[in-house]
C-alpha cells in the first residue's frame, strides 16, 4: 500500500494540488495549514511521510521540524521540505535538522514522486523492523515468564519432596516463604540493609526458602518420625539434612553449569538455616554476620513456625510463648536485628499463621 501523506503549507492551492497529484498513485493525504495543526495531525493520524513549507505562520518549517525530529516516537517518519526559500542556508539548516530531503518550489511532480517512493521504501523497512523487535521483546517477556513459573515449579516440587516425608508438617512452605518475606521487608527499611535487599533479593528469598529442609529427604523415617527426644547420636543424623540440602542444591547447580542461578540462595540458606548468631549452630558453627543473611531471617522464620504449630513430637505451642523464646534467642540463637523485625512484624506472623492454618488445627 502506498502510505499516508501529512501535507503541511500555508497556501491552500499549493495543497490540495498535491493531495491530487498524489491521490491518483493511491497515497492517502491529509493536510494541515499551519505548524502547530501539522502536529496535531501528526500524533492523531499517524503519517507515513510529511511533506512540509517552511515559511508558514504561528510556527514555522523549522520549528515543526525540529519538534518532530527530536521525538522518539516521530523522529523515523520521513520529512521532505519543499518551500520557496530555496537557497542554500535554508536548505543546510534543514539537513541538519533531520530533513530527509529538500525541494524548492517550483518543482517537478515526477522528481517528487520518485524521492515519495524511495523514502517510504525505507519507512516500511523501518515499521517492518519496529514490529519484528516488538513481537522479539513480548516473545521474550513470555519466555521470561514461562522461565519464572518454571523456577517456581522446580521449587515448589523439590521442597515438596520432603514436605512429603513429613507430613505433620501441613501448610509449613506457604508459612515459611511467607513469615521470611515479612521479615525481608521489615529488615529493608533500615539503613543498614536499603541497599542490600531490593525487590529481587525479597523476591528470591521468597522462593527460595521453602527448600531449607529438602535435605530430610536423606533422613530414615526412624529418626524423622520418631515422636520422643532423639538421642545423641540420632540427632547427629537428623544434623545432617543441611549438608544433604546444601550439596544437592549445589551440585544442581554445578551440573547446570551457571555461574549465577535462582538456587544460589537456596543452597546457602539450606547448608546454614541452623547456624547460631553466637557460633553454637551446626554444621559449620558460622558466627554473627559470618551466617548468610538469608539463612539468618529463615532461622527466625523456621523457629517461629516449629514452635507454634504440632509436630509429631510436640504440640503447638501459643503465639505468645513462641515470642518469648525467639526474644531470648536474640543475640545468641539469632540475630538480634532480625528479632526487631519480627517483632515490628508480629501482626503480620499473625495474619500469616492465621491464614496458613494446618487442617487439623481448622
Amino acid at each position: 500500500m502506498p502510505g499516508k501523506i501529512l501535507i503541511v503549507d500555508d497556501e491552500e492551492m499549493n495543497r490540495e494540488l498535491l493531495k491530487r497529484f498524489l491521490g491518483s498513485d493511491g497515497y492517502v493525504t491529509f493536510d494541515a495549514e499551519n505548524g502547530k495543526q501539522a502536529l496535531e495531525s501528526i500524533y492523531r493520524e499517524k503519517p507515513d511521510l510529511i511533506l512540509l513549507d517552511l515559511n508558514m505562520p504561528e510556527m514555522d518549517g523549522f520549528e515543526v521540524l525540529k519538534k518532530i525530529k527530536s521525538d522518539s516516537t516521530t523522529k523515523m517518519i520521513p520529512v521532505i521540505v519543499i518551500t520557496a526559500l530555496g537557497d542554500d542556508a535554508n536548505h543546510l539548516k534543514a539537513l541538519e535538522l533531520g530533513a530527509d530531503d529538500f525541494l524548492s518550489k517550483p518543482f517537478n511532480i515526477h522528481f517528487l514522486k520518485a524521492r515519495l517512493r524511495s523514502l517510504m521504501s525505507l519507512k516500511r523497512l523501518y515499521d517492518i523492523n519496529l514490529e519484528y523487535q516488538e513481537a522479539l521483546k513480548q516473545h521474550n517477556i513470555q519466555l521470561m515468564k514461562e522461565l519464572i513459573k518454571t523456577q517456581e515449579a522446580t521449587i515448589v516440587s523439590l521442597a515438596t519432596l520432603a514436605e512429603f516425608r513429613d507430613p505433620e508438617t501441613g501448610e509449613h512452605l506457604e508459612r515459611i516463604r511467607g513469615f521470611t518475606r515479612v521479615l525481608a521487608e521489615s529488615l529493608r527499611k533500615r539503613e543498614k540493609y536499603k541497599a542490600y535487599i531490593n525487590e529481587n533479593y525479597i523476591e528470591q528469598i521468597f522462593k527460595s526458602t521453602p527448600l531449607h529442609d529438602i535435605g530430610k529427604v536423606g533422613i530414615p523415617d526412624s529418626i524423622l518420625l520418631k515422636p520422643g527426644k532423639l538421642t545423641d547420636g540420632e540427632f547427629d543424623i537428623m544434623k545432617t539434612h543441611s549438608i544433604i540440602g546444601g550439596d544437592a542444591i549445589k551440585s544442581a547447580i554445578e551440573k547446570v553449569g551457571l555461574s549465577r542461578s535462582f538456587l544460589d540462595m537456596a543452597a546457602k540458606v539450606a547448608y546454614n538455616h541452623h547456624e547460631k548468631w553466637d557460633g553454637t549452630g551446626y554444621p559449620f558453627g558460622l558466627k554473627g554476620e559470618d551466617i548468610p543473611l538469608s539463612a539468618r531471617i529463615t532461622a527466625v522464620a523456621d523457629v517461629y513456625d516449629a514452635l507454634t504449630t504440632r509436630r509429631v513430637y510436640k504440640p503447638a505451642f501459643p503465639h505468645e510463648y513462641a515470642k518469648m523464646i525467639v526474644k531470648e534467642g536474640a543475640g545468641k540463637h539469632f540475630d538480634p536485628e532480625i528479632v526487631e523485625a519480627f517483632l515490628e512484624s508480629e501482626e503480620d506472623f499473625l495474619t500469616l499463621k492465621e491464614r496458613y492454618k494446618d487442617k487439623e488445627d481448622i
